[in-house]
């Protein structure tokens, strides 16, 4: 008894090529995949990074903005907001020092949203803006102060790709005077 029977060399010609061919066609399936997966992660990852770095752009417009108390709440309270410097204006941002504008960002409006008088129990000696308020007239039922909470609104603007977020900022301060909002 022979337990392998012989076989003739000629009939197992091109199975050995067919299988291999199978297999190098799934891998190469496969390897396009996976490729295709890990680009489009990393095009996640840039878009995700732009973005922060586009808020982080409108975050610093808007410290510099409230940094000059007077040049940002005495144009918003007129609602002036325009001439050179003034937060109307394009402010450029390089985020990766190469000495070309990376971010372009627009303060497109400032919107006041509420405005409460500020009663005399609710002033602190320690700020220096309720100071003011402590020294107004009338102490005894009122200030001249009021509570004004602004809403700026920006728009970050990618000049090459024309890629774009906008962002509502909130911020309140204290104001010397009544009825700002109106």
């Amino acid at each position: 008894m022979n337990p392998c029977p012989q076989q003739r060399p000629g009939q197992q010609q091109g199975s050995v090529l067919l299988v291999t061919m199978v297999f190098l066609l799934l891998f190469a399936i496969v390897a396009t995949a996976v490729f295709r997966g890990s680009q489009t992660s990393v095009l996640a990852v840039g878009n995700m990074q732009w973005r922060t770095e586009a808020i982080n752009a409108t975050n610093e417009v808007v410290a510099n903005i409230l940094s000059d108390y007077d040049g940002f709440i005495h144009p918003a309270l007129t609602k002036g907001m325009t001439g050179p410097g003034a937060p109307n204006g394009v402010f450029s941002s390089d985020v990766n020092g190469d000495g070309k504008t990376d971010i372009n960002v627009n303060v497109d409006g400032v919107k006041c949203h509420y405005e409460a008088e500020v009663k005399p129990e609710d002033l602190d000696p320690d700020r220096p803006e309720d100071v003011v308020c402590m020294n107004s007239a009338n102490m005894a039922a009122t200030t001249f102060c009021s509570e004004v909470q602004f809403a700026i609104e920006l728009t970050a603007t990618d000049p090459v790709s024309e890629a774009n977020v906008q962002i509502e900022q909130g911020v309140g301060v204290r104001v010397t005077g009544v009825d700002v909002c109106k």
